[in-house]
C-alpha cells in the first residue's frame, strides 16, 4: 500500500496527458461493448431471424477474427504514420457499423455489420492503447493503463443496465435498439476523439511528427531507424513475443470463463440464475480495481513479476472452479476471477511500450492484442468437444488452470531475463 499515495497524485494529472488518458478510457469502453453486449443481445438475433446455434457462433467469432486481425494491422500502421486519426475514423466506423447490426434486415447484413464492428473496434482500441506509450514514464504506464482498461471493466456492467430497460420496453427488438444506443454513443466519443486526441507530448518522437527529441527526453531512437518505417524491430524482438505468449495465455483462460461460466453454475451445478447473473457482475466490478491495482504493481515491481502474479491468481481461481463445485469456492472462485479479469491486458498496455521504442508501441500492443485474441477464440472450440466427451464443463477449468500455469512460468521468466529491460525509454 506505500504506493497509494504516489498514484494519487501522479505528475502527470496536472498535464495533457491526463485529457489523453480519460480519451483512451472512453474508446475502452465504446470498443469493449462491442464484446460484452452479446450475450445479451445474440439470443434475441437468434429469435429474430430464426438461427441454429451454428449460425450465432459464427456470428461471433467473425467478430473475434476481425478484431483480431483488425488490431495487429492497425497497430503496425499507427507506428508508422501516427494513431490519431486512425482512432477517430475507426470510432465513426463502429458508429455507422453498429447502427447498420441493429438495423439489419437479416443474417447476411448481420454478418457484415458483426465484422466491420470487429475491424472499426481493433482499429480503435490498438493504435489509442499504444499512444499512451509517450504520454507517461515507464514507472507511471502501469496506472495510465489500468485507469484506461477500467473502461472494459464498465461496459460490463452498463451492458446489464442497459438491456434490461430496453427489453421490457422494446420487447424482441431490444436487441437493435441496445445497437441503436451504442451507435450514438460512438457518435459522442468520436467527436470526443476529434476535440482532444494528440499524438506525444513535444519533443517526443512520433510517426505522426518525426522530430528530434530535446534533451533530457526519455525517448531514444534505434540507429538506422526512422520513425515513419515499418515497425520491424516490433516483430523481431524476444521480449514482444513473449509477452504476446503470455496474452495468448490470458485470452484462452478468460475464453473458457465467459463462454463455460454460466452453463456450468446454472446447468450442471443448479445454482439459481439469479445468483449466477450477481456473480458474473461482481466480477465486472471487482475488473475495475483490478486494472488499476495490477498495472501499479507492474510499476513497482516489475511487468513480469505481476503477470506472473496475476497468472498465479488465475490459476487458483479455476483450479476451484475445477476441484471444488460448490456455491461457497464458486463465490471466492469469481471473486478472484474479478482481480484478474482485467490485469493482464493493462499490463500488456504498460509493457508495449517498454521494450521498444515508444513510437512503436502500437505495433508492439497489437501483436499481444492478437495473442490474446487467438487464445479467447480457440479455447472455446477445445472446451467444447471435452465437455461433450466428457458429460461435463469441469475439465474445461483444468485446461485453463493449466494454461495459466504457463501463463505464470513465462511472466516470472520475463521478470527473470530481463527486470523492466527496455530498448527505449
Amino acid at each position: 500500500m506505500a504506493f497509494i499515495p504516489a498514484t494519487l497524485k501522479p505528475d502527470w494529472i496536472r498535464t495533457y496527458a491526463a485529457v489523453v488518458l480519460a480519451v483512451a478510457l472512453a474508446v475502452n469502453l465504446i470498443t469493449s461493448f462491442s464484446l460484452y453486449v452479446q450475450a445479451l443481445t445474440i439470443p434475441g438475433m437468434k429469435e429474430s431471424f430464426g438461427l441454429s446455434y451454428t449460425t450465432v457462433f459464427v456470428l461471433v467469432v467473425a467478430l473475434s477474427i476481425s478484431r483480431v486481425i483488425s488490431g495487429l494491422l492497425s497497430g503496425a500502421m499507427a507506428s508508422r504514420y501516427g494513431g490519431r486519426w486512425m482512432v477517430t475514423v475507426s470510432v465513426f466506423a463502429q458508429a455507422i457499423s453498429m447502427g447498420l447490426l441493429g438495423w439489419s434486415p437479416n443474417y447476411w447484413v448481420a454478418l457484415l455489420a458483426m465484422v466491420v464492428v470487429g475491424v472499426s473496434s481493433g482499429a480503435a482500441l490498438t493504435p489509442m492503447m499504444g499512444m499512451l506509450a509517450p504520454w507517461f514514464q515507464v514507472t507511471d504506464r502501469g496506472v495510465a493503463a489500468g485507469i484506461a482498461a477500467t473502461g472494459g471493466s464498465l461496459a460490463i456492467i452498463f451492458t446489464g443496465a442497459i438491456v434490461p430497460p430496453l427489453t421490457e420496453a422494446f420487447g424482441d427488438d431490444a436487441w437493435r435498439y441496445t445497437w441503436y444506443v451504442l451507435a450514438c454513443t460512438s457518435v459522442v466519443i468520436g467527436m470526443v476523439c476529434v476535440s482532444f486526441i494528440r499524438e506525444a507530448p513535444p519533443g517526443v518522437l512520433t510517426a505522426a511528427r518525426p522530430v528530434a527529441p530535446t534533451p533530457g527526453a526519455s525517448e531514444r531512437r534505434p540507429a538506422g531507424r526512422s520513425p515513419t518505417s515499418w515497425p520491424v524491430q516490433v516483430y523481431t524482438n524476444p521480449y514482444v513475443w513473449l509477452i504476446t505468449g503470455m496474452a495468448f495465455c490470458s485470452g484462452f483462460v478468460h475464453g473458457i470463463l465467459t463462454s463455460s461460466y454460466g452453463a456450468y453454475l446454472e446447468i450442471e451445478h443448479g445454482i439459481d440464475v439469479a445468483v449466477v447473473g450477481a456473480l458474473f457482475m461482481s466480477i465486472g466490478i471487482l475488473s475495475i480495481t483490478s486494472g488499476v491495482g495490477s498495472g501499479a504493481l507492474s510499476d513497482r515491481v516489475g511487468r513480469g513479476m505481476a503477470f506472473g502474479v496475476t497468472f498465479l491468481i488465475e490459476v487458483a481461481c479455476h483450479s476451484l472452479f475445477w476441484l471444488a463445485p460448490e456455491l461457497t469456492y464458486f463465490v471466492i472462485a469469481s471473486v478472484l476471477a474479478g482481480f484478474a479479469l482485467r490485469s493482464t491486458y493493462t499490463i500488456c498496455a504498460a509493457a508495449a511500450g517498454d521494450y521498444v521504442p515508444v513510437y512503436m508501441a502500437p505495433a508492439a500492443f497489437g501483436l499481444m492484442g492478437m495473442g490474446a485474441g487467438i487464445g479467447s477464440t480457440i479455447s472455446p472450440i477445445i472446451a467444447g468437444p471435452i465437455a461433450d466427451l466428457t458429460g461435463t464443463l469441469q475439465w474445461s477449468y483444468a485446461m485453463a488452470a493449466a494454461v495459466a500455469v504457463l501463463g505464470a512460468t513465462l511472466g516470472f521468466t520475463l521478470h527473470f531475463k530481463g527486470r523492466n529491460k527496455q530498448l527505449a525509454g
